[in-house]
């Protein structure tokens, strides 16, 4: 699960706040007690008001608990392990040497470099001048301020700070907090405690606990949006330039000047030499966040600054942290003229209009917005170290300047659109199952695709030239451009929708070639019979059968096809090879044996890693056949390979597997020489590339004898099937394939499960072993069965069921809450709840009760959007193998965390009708649909 929660790959604009957040949960609260654990249902935790999101978030892998089976949701955390938290979070190197300045850090404590690390890059100071305190507990009010701070917020950011009471012990909070508290209220994203007489109190010098954090972090990495949306709404009509909003900036302000600074109050003056500085114990924020429209300079800045707001122009800044560009921009311009920003910009907010960088001078940008639908556009001179792209996006150089490496990052959502416009040196790609257009009369000098990029599709658009690309994955190229040269490591790369096909290179460390046979007899037409050419690296043989350039000098007597020769009639002939500087020669002879008489002969083959199956001519009896009347010769690797336990009968010759993971296996079945029984020989290959899994039911036990038929390609349901298997005793399958991404079908038909799909990537370097995927049953003519698929991306969606309980109230069953009792007896189930991409993810409804259903999808985790999921909701009613209702996620723009889908509404006479729904919303469903019932009181 940890691994899991590590391909989230939240935005470095969200860092500091998630770092500060998940982090706090993820690594060792109590230093020297907490140990990460397998078990998420805590023996301590049930009186909790942070039951769901403990369970939740220990589920994801994101919190731990003690050995002892427990998860102390009242233990409290100190200043010097939230140092430690946030370092490695944010991956700082320790520096001891930093907090030399604390009295109370000494060099030997193992918190030293932790503190300093911290210090030194900005985000803390100490809580004076000489001390940092490593000891003390984190108290609430430090709570509210380190998570407005994450936000990013201020008090300018308030609405309309009157909308409802503050809290009735305010005054109670330490002056560098108290403005925080309030942001933190006025939110929502803190509660306090509803006292007799109707007022709330905070307690703000009451120590935070473990309960507490699992609270707030769940609200902030799942719901942020809402709160920033209330922090920043949208502007209406009736607002005028004399409202009291807050102004932009136009000049940098003073020293100790608390303005746009999230972590101080109005009646701090700070002493100026430490960002502000702080008194009593709380920290100055070095950060400025910009949230209103308008036109910026803020000078020489220590520390981060954030855009927040759409129609934002900054200027003549130069900014020694990172520079953050939020999603609450939305869809709306940005533009840093004359910026230089030492640290890494992050963007993660802008439209298809775009976000400009005019004249500036950027470090490292990080391009992810959720939807994809972003442009950055350089211009002017600006100069750009490294671009790395983790969404969708589209990238314009229009500039002078200097641009370095694009990085397309393997986190790139599937079928996620990236455009690259202009100039580029180089473009590194990761991704998989993408689409990467280079615009017109776009120059790319260096394309390097890696081994992680399967399946990803490139067009060069008219006038656009890559003059070279390294490829070592299985892509595809069109378009009217050209590609100059390529040095292709992988076979099955498909050139053939360019206009011209690329020079193909030689591999440079290869040295010498060898090949055989080094000649070639055939008995009779049609035959076939392989040449492997292999290169000598030194370290390594590498197969370039297929790299290689063949012909044929008389086309009449034999043709080649990646030195696969084919003979067409009487004669000799040669067939010749070259790649790179090496060339080879392969004498041909074709002698038909018995020509003109009805003699059989071998016309085919069909090899496996395990059997060569044959096919010889139509009527020919092949029972008296043995293993001596044929000759059979296999090559791996450079050389003639011994194939294990070779076995002959009916037609098909078997053997051991062999266990030579991304190689090609060549094998040659000919007649004996004699050819006592038929003429003729043929040649068949398979590349030693594929995956395998486990096949179980929702119950976690194997099914066995369940076939899977895969065809080519993600999510592709229909055509050609390429290959088919089936699972063995154990539920386990195993699958040679050439390298690609396959979608195999399961279920159906006859069976006694509903049909799905499982995902399958062959890759050239690794065998994926764990393509798994859950058979689901057809439900029982009493159930009803909800069962939802997905893309890749996100990795997490999850299944919310609201429906009619038994007590006239109503029953919710998601990740936290599985199961729905009425009397003892079970209603309601969700059988399975997957975490790691595709799905399915079912919902059984045991025993329907009139009233109505509505069932809806909450984004939890991962990149990418809803909307851009491919979701599939498929509703079996009755024990029927085919849905009696479907229901797709349109695609779109826009990032909502939840999707309400649908409404099943049952009569009085349990007759079922459905009724689509179809909305998005950033507020969960829940709220809306449950009865009226007491809130429990619950802290922050």
């Amino acid at each position: 699960m940890n691994s899991k929660w590590k391909k989230f790959n939240r935005k470095l604009s969200l860092m500091l706040s998630t770092s500060l957040v998940v982090s706090m949960l993820s690594l060792n609260l109590s230093v020297s007690a907490e140990v990460a654990t397998s078990n998420n249902s805590f023996t301590d935790i049930d009186h909790s008001y942070a039951k769901t999101e403990i369970t939740k978030l220990v589920e994801q892998g994101i919190l731990t608990g003690f050995s002892d089976g427990t998860f102390k949701p009242s233990d409290s955390v100190t200043r010097a392990q939230l140092a430690k938290i946030m370092v490695g979070a944010l991956h700082l190197n320790p520096d001891t040497a930093e907090a030399s300045q604390f009295k109370d850090v000494k060099e030997d404590q193992w918190y030293a470099g932790y503190v300093g690390a911290l210090v030194k890059s900005g985000i803390a100071q100490g809580t004076s001048k000489d001390s940092f305190s490593p000891n003390k507990n984190v108290t609430r009010e430090e709570l509210a301020v380190f998570f407005v701070r994450a936000f990013g917020w201020t008090q300018q950011d308030v609405p309309n700070p009157s909308s409802k009471p503050q809290l009735f012990d305010l005054d109670q909070a330490s002056n560098w907090a108290k403005d925080s508290v309030s942001l933190a209220y006025q939110s929502g994203f803190i509660k306090g405690l509803v006292q007799k007489d109707g007022t709330v109190k905070f307690n703000p010098s009451g120590i935070a606990d473990r309960q507490a954090l699992a609270r707030l972090a769940y609200e902030f990495v799942m719901n942020k949006s809402t709160y920033d949306s209330y922090m920043t709404p949208a502007k209406t009509g009736d607002e005028t330039e004399d409202s009291n909003e807050a102004k932009p900036e136009t000049t940098k302000p003073s020293e100790g000047s608390s303005k746009g600074s999230s972590g101080s109050s109005s009646g701090d003056k700070g002493n100026g030499s430490n960002n502000g500085g702080n008194n009593g114990g709380g920290e100055q924020a070095p950060s400025k966040n910009l949230t209103a429209p308008g036109e910026y300079t803020l000078g020489d800045v220590t520390g981060n600054v954030t855009i927040s707001s759409q129609g934002v122009t900054l200027k003549n800044t130069k900014v020694n942290g990172n520079l953050k560009i939020l999603e609450s921009v939305g869809n709306g311009d940005v533009t840093l003229d004359n910026v230089n920003v030492t640290g890494t910009t992050d963007i993660q907010g802008g439209g298809p209009n775009s976000i400009h960088a005019v004249n500036s001078v950027l470090a490292t940008v990080i391009v992810d917005k959720a939807d994809g639908s972003i442009r950055l556009v350089l211009e002017g001179g600006s100069d750009v170290q490294q671009i790395k792209i983790k969404s969708g996006a589209i990238v314009q150089n229009a500039s002078t300047g200097e641009v370095g490496p694009i990085d397309i990052a393997e986190s790139v959502p599937h079928n996620a659109s990236v455009v690259l416009s202009g100039s580029f040196d180089s473009v590194m790609v990761h991704a998989e199952q993408v689409s990467v257009e280079f615009g017109d009369d776009s120059t790319i000098g260096n394309l390097e695709v890696f081994e992680q990029a399967l399946n990803t599709v490139f067009k060069i658009n008219h006038g656009a030239v890559v003059n070279r690309a390294i490829l070592n994955a299985v892509v595809q190229f069109s378009g009217g451009g050209a590609l100059t040269s390529a040095l292709v490591n992988v076979e099955g790369i498909d050139f053939s929708q360019l206009n011209q096909p690329p020079t193909i290179e030689a591999d440079p460390t290869v040295t010498s070639v060898v090949y055989s046979p080094e000649a070639a007899e055939f008995s009779a037409i049609d035959s076939t019979r392989q040449i492997v050419l292999t290169g000598d690296t030194g370290s390594a043989f590498k197969d370039i059968t297929s790299f290689a350039t063949w012909e044929v000098d008389d086309s009449s007597i034999a043709v080649v096809n990646s030195g696969k020769i084919q003979a067409k009639g009487n004669g000799t002939t040669v067939v010749k090879a070259e790649y790179g500087d090496f060339k080879i020669h392969v004498p041909v002879t074709i002698a038909v044996y018995n020509e003109g008489a009805a003699y059989p002969t071998l016309t085919g083959i069909q090899v496996t890693n395990g059997s060569a199956k044959l096919v010889f001519t139509e009527g020919f009896e092949i029972s008296e056949l043995t293993a001596d009347d044929f000759v059979v010769h296999a090559y791996l690797n450079g050389a003639e390979q011994q194939l294990n336990n070779l076995q002959y009968e009916n037609g098909e010759f078997t053997f051991d597997a062999v266990n030579s993971y991304g190689s090609t296996l060549y094998i040659t079945v000919e007649s004996d020489v004699n050819k006592t029984h038929f003429a003729g020989s043929q040649s068949g290959a398979i590349k030693l590339t594929g995956f395998g899994g486990h096949i179980k039911d929702v119950a976690g036990e194997a099914v066995a004898n369940l076939q899977i038929a895969f065809r080519k390609g993600l999510d592709n349901k229909t055509g050609e099937v390429v290959g088919t298997v089936t699972t063995d005793t154990y539920g386990n399958y195993r699958m040679y394939l050439p390298p690609g991404i396959y979608t195999g079908e399961l279920g159906g038909g006859d069976t006694k499960y509903i049909k799905t799909y499982l995902i399958g990537v062959s890759a050239v370097n690794v065998e994926n072993s764990n393509e798994n995927q859950t058979a689901i049953e057809i439900p029982t003519q009493d159930e009803t069965r909800i069962v939802m698929t997905w893309g890749k991306d996100p990795a997490d969606l999850d299944s919310h069921l609201v429906g009619p309980a038994g007590d006239n109230g109503v029953f919710h069953t998601f990740f936290a809450d599985k199961q729905y009792y009425n009397n003892d007896e079970l209603m309601v189930d969700l059988d399975l709840d997957d975490v790691t991409s595709y799905g399915p993810e079912t919902t059984t409804i045991r025993h329907l009760l009139p009233g109505t259903y509505t069932f809806y999808v909450h984004h939890f985790s991962g990149v990418s959007t809803i909307k851009s999921s491919g979701a599939k909701i498929e509703v079996f009613h009755g024990a029927v193998a085919a849905p009696s209702a479907s229901f797709t996620v349109e695609e779109g723009s826009g990032n909502e965390r939840y999707w309400v889908v649908f409404k099943m509404i049952v009569s009085d006479n349990g007759s079922v009708t459905f009724e689509s729904v179809n909305t998005f919303t950033d507020i969960n469903p829940y709220s809306s649909l449950q009865s009226p019932i007491e809130n429990s009181e619950e802290e922050l």
